[in-house]
């Protein structure tokens, strides 16, 4: 990429110069912009569609609205991001797009003060951009000043959204403006009844385009036009009750928004239109802009997931894998293929996701049994509790959900499946550090909210092949379980450790050794199994590994006995320290072993939140890399000084 490809952006100095742009320079902004998200993110890799569908909309955003000194944007769903990332300054940045200290693939505060908030998750823009208003509202140096929340991408879904426009409507006198970015998409194609709305709306544009004509005419007449302009609009809002087909925005005026669309989310005259025609306004606003996700890349090829992400062709130079053997089919393909053989057999079993269909590998699912696979959008809430309903109606429901999206939804987890006993499978991929998705979708902290509700099982296989055994275990047991596994391929086949039936609580011990143990939970098994070869060639030092499989319940027969004869045991995790594994084992030789609690160290994530970067980077820099785990273990054994091999006599294998 050179200068000369993208003179308009190389020549942007400020995102304020985009106020002072006429319409011509802004299509040509508009096409430099889009060229260079292709160019760069189909490079690194990253979340490709949604930026793609926003290009106009945000050059229009900052051409109306005087976004940090004044104004406050928020974006939902955080990768529809990069445009707005590129016109604030970041565009040299964006070759380390999502990667280890590089740039964050979503808004950070801490990269520009153009980035309101940190957020990767969906539906939260507009509760945070009323918190906004609702602050400035009555003070008389805010009064023209806007909170404006971008949302889209499938986040219409998140019941949090509903929750913000019940509350943000209340308010007349409030300066909050919500952009809706209707792509009827969120990574997969949007889903609910909701959708099909929107769908509507979209089509009925004809009486919408002669009311806003009029509206501006009538608005100039000097004394009256502003009287006789609201005379219109409540007669227009009386139309579209009595004309359902032309009911554009009914639902969002009855929640207390002035609605102004539909509009071409990709024609800048019409987006600058609408903010200014509602500029002036001192109450809630929606603005609905339809828009095409992945516009601009291969329109002409047919896409369910419209490029919602680009794997990139330029690889980190970072390790590919965090232990040997790393490299076999990938966790969510295995689940996937486990659920299909489930369901063929037990007519009982349904999955269900939130707006995860092709993230949790389901889709193949789908196309065999599409009756008995529910994705219910953006929405973790309710799948928790549908799944509750589903088991009191004789199902047994499998909940594919990512470990940090299941957090949105803890309350449902608390009462509607802990509390009443209920046997849901929750199978929580990207458990632990995600990588290039950073800290909004780290998955550590789930055996940490789950461990402390009573009646739940949790359980992590080492492996593809135990994650099978995992599923048949929790499919017949009388009690909600958790199932933890990673993003990402596991151990190869030839690799796997030999694999047996096991009942609820079992561990294995996997390798034997005198001078210490440790006890994995997890792949991190295949780790520990490294780092026992390499203090073993260091220091001479042979140490036993446990396989955990549960951190509810412990199997503390295998646990304790390991306490009591060993100088030392480590535990080790993919998770935060708090509350976590390694806390449960303490937990538990405190209240056994009093006296022997001094031999337990913990190896976990430590108090802080991991940024983006490829996994092993990650690992490595809270000092869970083999090499760092290594070093670790020789410390505590005493022989950390030594990073050469001890010749110390040993008869041990």
């Amino acid at each position: 990429m050179s200068s000369q490809d993208y003179p308009l952006l190389e020549a942007l100095r400020s995102p304020s110069q985009v106020r002072g742009m006429d319409t011509e320079l802004l299509y040509r902004l508009a096409d430099e912009t889009r060229s260079f998200i292709i160019d760069s993110v189909t490079r690194t890799g990253g979340h490709l569609g949604a930026g793609l569908g926003v290009v106009e909309l945000t050059l229009a955003l900052f051409a109306e609205y005087r976004f940090n000194d004044y104004d406050k944007l928020v974006w939902d769903v955080g990768h529809q991001c990069y445009p707005h990332k590129i016109l604030t300054g970041r565009m040299e940045q964006f070759p380390s797009l999502r990667q280890w200290q590089g740039m964050s693939g979503f808004p950070d505060p801490a990269e520009s003060p153009y980035d309101t908030v940190k957020t990767g998750h969906g539906g939260t823009s507009i509760s945070t951009a009323t918190g906004l208003a609702l602050a400035w509202r009555g003070q008389p140096e805010e009064a023209d000043r806007k909170a404006v929340a971008v949302i889209g991408d499938g986040s219409l879904q998140e019941g949090n959204a509903y929750e913000a426009l019940n509350h943000g409507g209340t308010y007349r006198d409030m300066n909050l403006v919500v952009v809706l970015n209707d792509n009827n998409m969120g990574i997969s194609p949007s889903v609910g009844a909701m959708s099909k709305y929107l769908s509507r709306v979209r089509s009925s544009t004809w009486l919408n385009d002669r009311l806003h004509a009029l509206q501006r005419a009538i608005v100039q007449i000097p004394g009256v036009g502003e009287a006789v302009e609201d005379v219109l609009q409540r007669w227009y809002h009386s139309f579209q009750g009595v004309i359902p087909q032309h009911a554009m925005g009914i639902i969002f005026e009855e929640l207390g928004f002035f609605y102004y669309g539909p509009i071409d989310g990709h024609d800048i005259e019409a987006l600058r239109d609408a903010f200014r025609a509602t500029r002036w306004m001192n109450r809630p606003v929606l603005i609905h802009a339809v828009t095409q996700k992945g516009r601009g890349y291969k329109d002409d090829v047919p896409e369910d997931t419209c490029y919602h992400a680009a794997p990139g062709t330029v690889k980190p130079a970072a390790p590919a894998v965090e232990y040997a053997g790393q490299g076999g089919p990938s966790f969510t393909s295995a689940f996937a293929d486990k659920a299909i053989e489930l369901a063929e057999r037990d007519e009982r079993i349904v999955v269900l996701t939130a707006a995860m269909l092709e993230g949790t590998g389901l889709k193949k699912f789908d196309k065999l049994f599409p009756e008995r696979c529910l994705d219910v959008g953006m929405a973790e809430q309710h799948a928790v509790s549908l799944a509750a309903g589903l088991v009191l109606g004789g199902k047994r429901p499998i909940c594919a959900i990512y470990s940090t999206f299941l957090q949105r939804a803890y309350d449902q987890l608390f009462q509607e499946v802990a509390l009443q006993n209920l046997p849901v499978v929750f199978c929580l991929d990207r458990g632990g550090l995600v990588g290039a998705d950073g800290a909004t979708h780290n998955g550590v902290f789930d055996i940490a909210y789950l461990r402390c509700l009573p009646n739940f099982t949790l359980m992590a296989p080492r492996d593809t092949i135990e994650l099978g055994r995992c599923m048949e275990l929790a499919v017949g047991h009388d009690g909600p379980t958790a199932i933890r596994f990673p993003r990402g391929s596991g151990m190869h086949p030839d690799r796997c450790l030999p694999s047996r039936p096991f009942a609820i609580g079992e561990g294995e011990r996997v390798a034997d050794g005198e001078d210490g143990a440790i006890v994995a939970y997890g792949p991190m098994v295949y780790a520990a199994l490294e780092v026992r070869e390499q203090v073993r060639r260091d220091s001479g030092h042979v140490l036993a590994v446990v396989d955990a499989r549960f951190a509810k319940p412990l199997d503390e027969q295998t646990i304790l006995a390991e306490v009591e004869r060993q100088p030392v045991v480590f535990t080790l995790e993919d998770h935060v320290l708090a509350g976590g594994f390694g806390s449960a084992v303490s937990e538990l030789v405190q209240s056994k072993l009093r006296q022997r609690a001094s031999r337990i160290c913990q190896l976990a994530i430590p108090d802080v939140y991991i940024d983006h970067g490829v996994r092993a980077e990650q690992l490595a820099s809270v000092g869970l890399g083999v090499e760092q785990l290594s070093r670790r273990v020789l410390d505590r054994l005493g022989d950390g000084e030594s990073r050469v091999r001890l010749l110390r006599p040993s008869n041990r294998p």
